[in-house]
């Protein structure tokens, strides 16, 4: 049964839109649940002690499907049991404690209730007891107070706090293989292919790779050690990802060691709190920009042939395809190299250089100019830089422009190849027919009439050339214009975060002197008083480390929630 109790009334948090006050208890409370709760914790405890580890009360705060398989498969692997119900309108201190009872089995148990207000603001409470367990010296308290998630992310992050697996875990994988994706989120993500992502990092022998469930620490506890981890096998080029679920996305650290590409580079690559559905796609271009012989590949196989498809670039090209474009390719007047290549392998070339400087790059030595499609994660065209022209009617740049695909590089070349005249090399909509077959009349019948029309199209040929010219230029112009506006976004936006940083190192200067000044322990304890000066501390930290306009803005939250829950402790000392 569950020991004897103290209880602890703490101040709100917010996670993302929601306003949550927990309210914990690592207690025992003897009195029973109201009779309208029963059904809820019944059917919690049959739940519970058939073997789940969560539930979810019809009624009870809402949770999105992956989040909770995460937190399923998570607790499930526990070496320290936990068990947690998500209820509706039940005191969660009571219901706690009944659940521990009814269940009889050793552990730490959780029950969390949300109430909604007219305004549509959401408070959760939050009770929690540790059962016949040896929780490790784990600060349970403070981790339900002050650790980043909802109340589901929190349980799942118990899992490290109390067993401190997870970076042994990461440690032991990574001597082993390139790619390590923690067990509980291929459960929770079963459209996660992780035999072909773990392809797509083939023969990256100095990289290595954890997608991992949220730990026990904060980010400015365990970003330092986990890459450490990482790149502990690797050499001195060795690069690194720690990908952490966090708020339903993915919380990207790269790291590299002293001879490998900047973590800063790398980081500007990468997609800031992606979807899950984001993941695969932001290791693909992480792939890419690690490689580091991307364009060395990329001229070494045109100097022989005209089509490049690297294996990172995820393109839609068959090497039948991309035998039938290098003959297409090598076949024309003037014929045209093509590398179909990651995004990342911008960095090779110059990561401050935008994607111009790649196409240079791959082109450099060969004859004749060269085209370069560079392929997002998900195989899409996001840049298509040109090194060098053509002579005679047709202008490469407005060929590349006007042939362009953005969702497939097979149908961008075969759109270039369209450009200079040639039928569609690959087609998927239109059945081969036999050499042999005769024309039905009114085909026959239209190519009578397009024959009498090339005289026509003759005399307007060089109209076209013209306005195709006037709209290559529109399109330079329009691009050079983006490039100029989002430097200037990225400016005002380096600029905003360094003026929030300052706000925050105010209002954490300001949050010790109220520290220093404040009530001594009368209700509470001094260990509960602890937590208000860790939290200080991982304030300041934070907000050093802080590079984006997210972090600095949570750390802004955070910082006013720490003053609230000073003063909250301040009128407790003081009896109000």
């Amino acid at each position: 049964m569950p020991g004897p109790a103290t209880s602890v009334a703490l101040a709100p948090r917010a996670s993302r839109l929601a306003t949550v006050a927990l309210t914990l208890f690592a207690v025992s409370v003897t009195t029973q649940a109201p009779a309208g709760a029963d059904s809820q914790v019944a059917d919690a405890v049959r739940e519970l002690a058939s073997g789940e580890h969560v539930h979810v009360a019809e009624n009870g705060p809402d949770v999105p499907e992956e989040t909770l398989a995460l937190a399923r498969a998570r607790l499930s692997e526990a070496r320290t049991p936990i068990r947690a119900a998500l209820l509706e309108g039940v005191d969660p201190a009571r219901a706690v404690h009944t659940l521990a009872g009814k269940v009889g089995e050793p552990g730490l148990y959780v029950v969390a209730t949300e109430e909604r207000a007219a305004t549509g603001s959401v408070t959760t409470n939050l009770s929690w007891t540790a059962v016949g367990i040896d929780t490790g010296g784990a600060d349970l308290e403070e981790h339900f107070v002050f650790s980043h998630g909802d109340t589901v992310e929190q349980l799942v992050s118990a899992v490290d706090l109390v067993d401190g697996d997870l970076l042994d875990d990461i440690g032991s994988a990574v001597r082993e293989e390139t790619v390590y994706v923690h067990p509980a989120v291929e459960a929770a993500l079963p459209d996660l292919d992780t035999a072909a992502l773990r392809e797509r990092f083939d023969g990256l022998d100095d990289t290595r790779v954890a997608v991992v469930p949220p730990p026990g620490e904060s980010a400015s506890s365990y970003e330092e050690e986990y890459a450490d981890a990482l790149l502990d096998p690797l050499g001195d080029d060795g690069t690194a990802l720690l990908a952490v679920w966090t708020y339903d996305d993915f919380r990207f650290t790269p790291a590299s060691g002293p001879e490998g590409p900047e973590p800063a580079d790398l980081a500007w690559l990468l997609p800031l709190g992606p979807g899950l559905d984001g993941l695969a796609p932001a290791l693909h271009v992480f792939a890419g920009a690690v490689d580091g012989n991307v364009v060395a590949d990329a001229r070494t196989a045109l100097a022989e042939d005209h089509l490049f498809v690297h294996p990172r670039a995820g393109a839609d090209i068959s090497e039948a395809q991309r035998a039938e474009f290098d003959a297409a390719l090598a076949a024309l007047n003037e014929p045209v190299r093509v590398a179909v290549l990651p995004s990342g392998a911008r960095l090779e070339a110059d990561p401050d250089g935008g994607a111009a400087p790649l196409a240079e790059a791959v082109g450099d030595g060969l004859d004749g100019p060269v085209v370069v499609y560079a392929l997002d994660g998900s195989g899409g065209v996001e840049y298509y830089p040109v090194d060098g022209g053509v002579d005679g009617e047709h202008d490469l740049d407005s060929a590349v422009f006007f042939g362009l695909d953005h969702d497939s590089a097979r149908a961008s070349v075969d759109g270039l190849l369209a450009e200079f005249g040639d039928d569609p090399v690959v087609s998927t909509d239109t059945p081969a027919t036999d050499g042999g077959t005769t024309l039905p009349w009114p085909a026959a019948l239209g190519l009578l009439v397009s024959l009498g029309l090339v005289s026509l199209g003759l005399v307007g040929s060089r109209e076209r050339r013209r306005a195709l010219a006037a709209r290559e230029e529109e399109r330079r112009a329009a691009e050079q214009e983006d490039a100029e506006t989002m430097a200037e976004l990225r400016a005002e936006e380096a600029a905003r975060v360094a003026d929030i940083q300052e706000e925050n190192d105010r209002g954490i200067t300001e949050l010790g002197e109220a520290l220093a000044h404040a009530e001594a322990p009368v209700t509470d304890s001094v260990a509960e008083f602890e937590t208000h000066l860790r939290e200080y501390e991982r304030l300041k930290e934070d907000n050093e480390r802080a590079d984006d306009i997210d972090r600095v803005l949570s750390v802004r939250h955070r910082t006013e929630q720490a003053r609230d829950r000073l003063e909250r402790w301040n009128r407790r000392q003081r009896g109000q």
